[in-house]
C-alpha cells in the first residue's frame, strides 16, 4: 500500500507542480500586434531649432497625449482577456481519494487524472492513475487495482457537434479579432487626433502674424504722431490732424488687443497637443512663432490617385467593419454548428501493474491475475435537442446583423471616397485663393508706400494714408488666413486619405 499510494501522491504533486508553472505565463508573442501595426514608440518632445515646428507639435502629441496612451492601456486589457479565454484550454489535474477506515470492509482508493482540452476539432487528451488497497465488496469490483495501480490513456473526439468549433474556441476567436481590432482604432484615433493638432498649429501660426499685423500697424501709427508733433510746433500741421491719428493710434491699439486675445487663445488650444515630458499642457512662448508659413504647393495629380486608392482599399475605418463582420461570422458559425446533433467519440485504455488478488478475469474464469491485460475501451454517445431553438434565433440574429454590416461597408467605402474628393477640393480651392491673395497684398502694398511718398511731400493726407494703410494690413490678414486655411485644408486631406504620417 506504501508504494502504491507514495506514486499516487506524487502524481498530485507533478501536476501541481505543472500548473503553477504555467499560470505565470502570458499572451502569445504571435498574438500581440507588432509596435509597428499599433504605432512606433515615439520619443519626447525636443524643439531641434529656435521656432516651434509642425513636427514638434506631431511628435509630442504622439508620445503624451493621454488618449492615446489611454488605448495603449486598452490593448492591453485586451491582451488579458484574450489569456484569460485561452485558459478554458489550461491543463486540468483532479485528485480524488477516498478512505473506509471503520466497518466490514475497510480500503482505500486514490485517483490522480490530468485532462488536456485542445482546440484540434475540440478533441480532449486524459489520463491518470488509479491505486486501490483494502478490502472491497465484490460489487465494487471496479475500484480494484493490483498492488502497483492502474495507468489509463485516452481521447474523447466530438465527431459533429463542438468539433469545428464550440463555445470555448469562439470565446478565444472572438478574444482574437478584439485584440486585432485595436490596430484599426489606435490608427482612427491617431489620425483624428494629428488632424487636430495640426489644425491647432497653424490656427497658432495665424494668429501669432495676425498680431505682428496689428503690432506693424499701430507702430506706423506711433512714428507718424512723433513726426507731426514736430512739423505741429513748427506751425507745417495742423492740429486736427493730431487728433485725428491719434484717434488712429487707440483704434489700432484696440485691433491690437483683439489679436493678441485670438492669439493666446490659439496658444491655449495647441497646449493640449503641446506637453512636456512629464505629459503636462505647454503653452508655446510667442518667440517661438515660425517667422513664415511654409510655401504652398498644388496637390501632385499623381500622388492623388494612389493617395485615393490607399483610402479605398487601406482606410482603417473599413479595416475595423471588416474585423467586425469576422466577428459576427464567429457568432454565426457557432451557431450552425449548435444545430448540428452530438456525436462524441472516447477511446480509453488502462493497464495495471503489480502483484494482484485472486479474481474472475474476462472471460469469466478464477484467475490468480485478473487484471493482467490491458483493457481498451470504445464510447459513442449521440444526442440530438429536437426543437433547436435556441441555436436558429442566434443563427437568424447573426445573418441579420451581417447583412446589416454589408450595407455598412458600402456606404463607409462611398463616404471615403466622397470625404477625399471633397478635401481635394479645397485644398486646391485653398492654393489658388492664397494665390490670389498673395497679389492683392502686393498691389495694396505699392498703394500704400505710393500713398506715403505723397503725404511725406505734402501731396496726400492723413484719411488717404490711413485707408492705403487699413486696405494693405487688411491684405495681408486675409494672406495669412488663406495661409492658414491652405495648411489646415491639408491636414483634413491627410486625415481624409487615412495617411498616419
Amino acid at each position: 500500500m506504501r508504494f502504491g499510494a507514495s506514486i499516487f501522491w506524487l502524481c498530485g504533486l507533478l501536476g501541481l507542480v505543472f500548473s503553477a508553472s504555467d499560470a505565470s505565463g502570458r499572451v502569445d508573442e504571435k498574438a500581440r500586434p507588432t509596435q509597428a501595426a499599433v504605432g512606433a514608440e515615439v520619443e519626447p518632445l525636443v524643439i531641434a531649432s529656435a521656432k516651434l515646428r509642425l513636427e514638434d507639435v506631431v511628435a509630442s502629441t504622439e508620445a503624451h497625449f493621454p488618449l492615446l496612451q489611454a488605448l495603449q492601456a486598452e490593448r492591453v486589457a485586451r491582451e488579458e482577456e484574450l489569456r484569460a479565454a485561452r485558459g478554458h484550454f489550461d491543463l486540468q489535474l483532479s485528485v480524488t481519494s477516498d478512505a473506509r477506515t471503520q466497518g466490514f470492509y475497510e480500503n482505500f482508493t486514490g485517483d490522480a487524472s490530468l485532462e488536456q482540452p485542445t482546440r484540434l476539432w475540440g478533441s480532449r487528451l486524459f489520463g491518470g492513475y488509479r491505486y486501490s488497497d483494502g478490502d472491497f465488496p465484490s460489487y465494487e469490483g471496479d475500484r480494484l487495482s493490483d498492488e502497483g495501480g492502474e495507468v489509463r490513456v485516452g481521447v474523447a473526439v466530438p465527431l459533429l457537434r463542438g468539433g469545428q468549433i464550440d463555445a470555448l474556441r469562439a470565446e478565444i476567436a472572438r478574444a482574437e479579432v478584439e485584440l486585432e481590432k485595436m490596430t484599426p482604432e489606435l490608427r482612427l484615433q491617431r489620425i483624428d487626433l494629428l488632424r487636430a493638432a495640426r489644425v491647432a498649429f497653424w490656427n497658432w501660426v495665424g494668429a501669432g502674424h495676425t498680431v505682428e499685423i496689428a503690432e506693424h500697424l499701430l507702430e506706423v501709427a506711433k512714428k507718424r504722431q512723433t513726426q507731426m508733433e514736430g512739423r505741429a510746433k513748427r506751425g507745417a500741421e495742423a492740429r486736427i490732424n493730431l487728433i485725428d491719428n491719434r484717434r488712429l493710434i487707440v483704434e489700432r491699439q484696440a485691433l491690437l488687443r483683439g489679436a493678441k486675445r485670438d492669439f493666446e487663445q490659439a496658444s491655449i488650444r495647441l497646449s493640449l497637443f503641446l506637453r512636456d515630458e512629464q505629459g503636462d499642457p505647454l503653452r508655446p512662448d510667442p518667440s517661438l512663432l515660425p517667422e513664415r508659413f511654409p510655401a504652398e504647393a498644388p496637390l501632385d495629380r499623381d500622388r492623388l490617385e494612389l493617395d485615393l486608392e490607399y483610402a479605398r482599399t487601406s482606410h482603417p475605418l473599413l479595416e475595423d467593419l471588416a474585423l467586425q463582420r469576422e466577428r459576427l461570422e464567429i457568432d454565426a458559425d457557432l451557431a450552425r454548428n449548435e444545430l448540428l446533433p452530438s456525436l462524441d467519440l472516447r477511446f480509453e485504455a488502462s493497464q495495471d501493474f503489480g502483484a494482484s488478488e485472486p479474481g474472475i478475469d474476462s472471460r469469466g474464469k478464477l484467475s490468480s491475475d485478473p487484471r493482467s491485460q490491458t483493457e481498451l475501451r470504445a464510447l459513442l454517445r449521440f444526442e440530438l435537442p429536437v426543437q433547436r431553438r435556441k441555436a436558429r434565433g442566434r443563427l437568424g440574429a447573426a445573418t441579420a446583423r451581417i447583412a446589416q454590416l454589408s450595407r455598412r461597408e458600402r456606404l463607409a467605402r462611398d463616404q471615403i471616397v466622397v470625404e477625399a474628393l471633397s478635401a481635394v477640393e479645397a485644398v486646391t480651392a485653398a492654393y489658388d485663393q492664397t494665390d490670389q491673395a498673395r497679389q492683392n497684398w502686393q498691389y495694396a502694398e505699392e498703394l500704400r508706400l505710393a500713398e506715403e511718398r505723397k503725404f511725406s511731400l505734402g501731396l496726400s493726407n492723413l484719411i488717404d494714408v490711413n485707408i492705403r494703410e487699413m486696405q494693405a494690413a487688411t491684405a495681408r490678414r486675409q494672406l495669412v488666413e488663406a495661409q492658414a486655411t491652405y495648411f489646415r485644408a491639408l491636414a483634413d486631406y491627410t486625415a481624409k486619405i487615412a495617411r498616419d504620417a
